[in-house]
């Protein structure tokens, strides 16, 4: 009897506790996904070591909710993106913070959207916390010369509702070669990332979206086999399929058991990414160990042709949801 009663009570630990309490708990999500490290620590322990580090993380970790931290940015304004509540800034080292970098920040309110415009040197406050990076009060010190030349720039591609996407090549998390076209039959999801982004507000921020989303299909069998989602790397050099696959499987919480059938995790060539980022509208450049970039998600209908596109990351999974309710079904191509 004492033997049954420890190995129900082991059993009840394991399941309860580490999987209802640490992973569906956004602070250890947020944890674990960022610092892969610890996901391969995690899956090599026993399961006394597994608790043992989650007990330590806990106690180091207890205050979940940290007041937001304000830093002072001061840069220029490069470019305004009203679609995806954002401005481009090529700013200077935030002390304490982050050094100097060109990256897109989002607006706490889209009237500053209005009050600047490309060239213009800001001071602004930059809110941080834990899931979130956002601008929430910008004054302008100097506005852009009138008469300066501007700088040639390229009309960036807005993806059209009934637009056939191109049957773009891309290279996935088992090293298979994969085309858009595969997945015709289905509806498609692609969204874009990069493994080591630093901000939670933004490549995790999408993908956790993406795994609200790959859950709640999974309890609805025709919908789930009727749809397929594709994350899409910046950051081909780095991201090769072993690392898509690691990070891949920790989103999905399947980690060893993931097969990947419903949702990929992919990366191009550079030459082929620059074209594949341009037609769905972002804009990604290399910055030494990190990448700035936009965002965007897009959903393509069954027959190949976008059904809507979203800039930045404002969207939820619940607005994709009940799309997907009203897409098209492969029946009835």
């Amino acid at each position: 009897m004492n033997l049954l009663a420890s190995l129900l009570k082991r059993f009840f630990w394991k399941r309860l506790f580490l999987k209802r309490f640490f992973l569906q708990r956004s602070f250890w999500k947020r944890l674990f996904l960022q610092r892969p490290f610890l996901q391969r620590l995690f899956l090599q322990c026993s399961f006394p070591k597994r608790l043992f580090l989650v007990l330590s993380l806990a106690i180091a970790g207890c205050s979940s909710s940290p007041p937001a931290r304000h830093y002072e940015l001061h840069g220029k304004v490069m470019a305004v993106d009203k679609l995806g509540h954002q401005l481009i800034i090529d700013h200077d080292a935030i002390p304490g913070f982050m050094g100097a970098m060109t990256m897109p920040y989002s607006v706490t309110d889209n009237a500053m959207l209005d009050k600047v415009s490309a060239g213009d040197q800001i001071k602004a406050d930059l809110q941080v916390q834990p899931d979130k990076i956002a601008i929430d009060k910008l004054e302008v010190v100097k506005k852009a010369d009138a008469n300066a030349q501007p700088a040639p720039t390229t009309q960036m591609h807005v993806p059209q509702a009934g637009e056939a996407v191109p049957n773009f090549e891309l290279i996935n998390q088992s090293g298979r070669r994969i085309h858009v076209a595969d997945y015709r039959g289905k509806t498609l999801l692609v969204t874009f990332f990069y493994t080591r982004c630093p901000l939670n507000d933004y490549c995790p921020r999408v993908n956790g979206n993406f795994a609200a989303i790959d859950k709640s299909l999974s309890g609805d069998k025709k919908l789930y086999s009727d749809t397929h989602l594709l994350s899409i790397s910046f950051d081909g050099k780095h991201d090769t399929p072993e690392v898509l696959r690691s990070y891949g499987a920790a989103y999905t919480e399947r980690y060893s058991k993931e097969d990947f059938k419903h949702w990929e995790f992919a990366a191009a060539q550079p030459a082929s990414m620059k074209t594949i980022a341009e037609f769905f509208g972002v804009f990604y450049e290399p910055d030494g160990n990190s990448i700035t970039h936009s965002l965007s998600t897009t959903v393509i209908g069954p027959d190949g042709k976008i059904e809507a596109w979203y800039s930045g990351n404002n969207w939820t999974p619940e607005e994709i949801l009940a799309l997907l309710q009203k897409t098209p079904k492969a029946a009835s191509k």
